[in-house]
């Protein structure tokens, strides 16, 4: 089974997604500020949704103003205008389809190793749209997703939220190879299964020092080289997750918390999938999102169908 392309070291090909409004234009700075980081190329993708209307009264004898447009054309002209010394740095690529599939289809054909999008932050006008792009291409993106908020500065420190499952290893691993040089702090959250319980001062005891094991046997399994092992930070702590990344990011001023797609496997699935959901929409800065590789996930299903 050959090893993703963060296992590798930062992306070769960073894909930026634009709808070309000012909500993108921090993602903008940020994959450029990230390709000269990493000397990576930028291709900057912007789509158009279908628009039967453009065919309605071609042949009209209308003002050149209010002819139909070529979108593609007129997407290329925005580009110029908005972005021209950038333009000259990236390779620009514009494509008509629903914007998660034709991402996808993108990142596929330029062999993309990072996905960097933007949120909307227009309560009236688009935020249906660019959050339901996002959220698809949470779920079905084939390269790590980089969900940028904050304004662009360096990351110092990057937050890693871990459940001690495979994707949060893959998780570790991809902030390890992204940022070989900045401190990282694994972040655990852990919740009794009764409030009651804490309350007893024995079973908080037994409780964090099994999640402190299991720490530990999760940072052995990420086989991080001894440097990357000094460089990092373990905080073991009861509460939500998502609150506590929310907590830790905006008391440390910390802009990019790691996480992986998906959590443990059978009766918790679900709920820890939904909990990956809530850290995108509480963190107060930018989400790098990783999911599992799709042959340690069909390795993994299989092993579990033959263990039941």
């Amino acid at each position: 089974m050959s090893n993703p392309s963060w296992h590798q070291g930062p992306p070769r090909t960073i894909l930026l997604a634009s709808d070309l409004s000012s909500r993108c234009d921090r993602a903008m700075q940020r994959a450029l500020q990230l390709a000269k980081l990493w000397k990576s190329r930028l291709v900057i993708l912007t789509v158009i949704e279908p628009d039967d209307s453009r065919q309605w009264g071609a042949n009209w004898d209308l003002p050149r103003w209010r002819r139909p447009t070529d979108p593609a054309r007129m997407a290329a002209a925005q580009f110029r205008r908005q972005f021209g010394d950038i333009v000259q740095e990236a390779d620009v690529r514009v494509l008509e389809g629903e914007p998660a599939d034709a991402i996808a289809q993108m990142t596929v054909e330029i062999d993309a190793d990072l996905i960097v999008v933007g949120v909307a932050r227009d309560e009236l006008f688009g935020r249906l749209r660019l959050g339901s792009t996002v959220d698809q291409l949470a779920r079905q993106s084939p390269a790590p997703l980089l969900i940028v908020k904050s304004r662009v500065w360096p990351y110092e420190e990057i937050l890693v939220a871990t459940d001690f499952s495979e994707p949060s290893k893959q998780a570790l691993i991809a902030a390890d190879r992204f940022f070989p040089t900045a401190p990282l702090t694994v972040l655990h959250g852990w919740e009794a299964p009764f409030a009651a319980f804490l309350e007893d001062s024995s079973f908080r005891s037994e409780w964090k020092a099994r999640e402190k094991q299991g720490c530990e046997d999760f940072l052995a399994r990420s086989n991080l080289s001894f440097p990357s092992r000094a460089r990092v930070k373990v905080l073991i702590e009861n509460g939500c997750p998502e609150v506590l990344v929310r907590q830790y990011m905006l008391d440390r001023e910390v802009d990019l918390v790691v996480i992986g797609a998906h959590g443990r496997t059978g009766a918790l699935h679900k709920r820890l999938g939904d909990t990956a959901k809530r850290i995108l929409e509480y963190a107060p800065g930018d989400v790098l999102l990783i999911r599992e590789p799709q042959a340690e996930r069909q390795e993994r299903s299989t092993a579990e169908a033959l263990g039941d």
